[in-house]
């Protein structure tokens, strides 16, 4: 007491001293780089979320990659086996020649099967239903078609079948076709299918 410093404040005061002097470089520090414009260092923190947010680009980047890469073989696959049956059933995609041969010997198959059923036989009315189903269809499908009708065959054939449908118009399907019609008819197919056959 007396107003002295006490041995307890004096010892006090020189802790105090060293720690203020140790922080002064610090501050000093931070007032320079203040001053001369030099870029603060940035924490720890901040380079965690710096590259948190990295690996996440790099993430959304690779997936939308492989999303596309499996896109693209997706699509080549489908190209690879595209469903040609589907295409040739709407006749798109086919041999317009082929098609044109496979259905005109298939008409001509049915109308020889047609005439040579006994008049009694039990199927003979569904056969000339069948005959004239596929007469029209073959008609409607390449009367039209001017590459077709330039054929051969299709003189022949189209004869055979005018033949044909005109006597079961006119007489139903209870009377035979007459012996010299029928022969004609069979001699205009024998003709087309020489011709389908050489791709007339």
């Amino acid at each position: 007491p007396g107003g002295g410093d006490s041995p307890q404040r004096n010892m006090a005061a020189s802790l105090v001293a060293p720690i203020a002097f140790a922080a002064a470089p610090r501050v000093a520090t931070r007032q320079l780089r203040a001053s001369s414009g030099a870029p603060a260092r940035a924490s720890p923190r901040a380079f965690v979320v710096r590259a948190a947010a990295d690996e996440r680009q790099v993430e959304v980047t690779s997936s939308r990659r492989a999303v596309a890469v499996k896109a693209f073989a997706a699509l080549t696959v489908a190209a690879a086996v595209r469903p040609a049956p589907a295409l040739a059933l709407f006749g798109f995609g086919e041999d317009p020649v082929a098609a044109y041969t496979a259905q005109t010997t298939a008409v001509i198959a049915q109308v020889r099967l047609t005439l040579d059923l006994p008049g009694d036989d039990a199927g003979k009315a569904a056969a000339i239903e069948k005959t004239r189903t596929l007469t029209n269809a073959w008609v409607a499908r390449y009367r039209r078609d001017k590459v077709i009708t330039g054929k051969v065959s299709y003189g022949n054939v189209y004869s055979a079948l005018n033949a044909v449908s005109g006597h079961y118009n006119n007489f139903g399907t209870k009377y035979p076709l007459p012996v010299k019609r029928k022969d004609r008819v069979i001699s205009e197919f024998k003709t087309a299918e020489i011709a389908l056959s050489r791709g007339r």
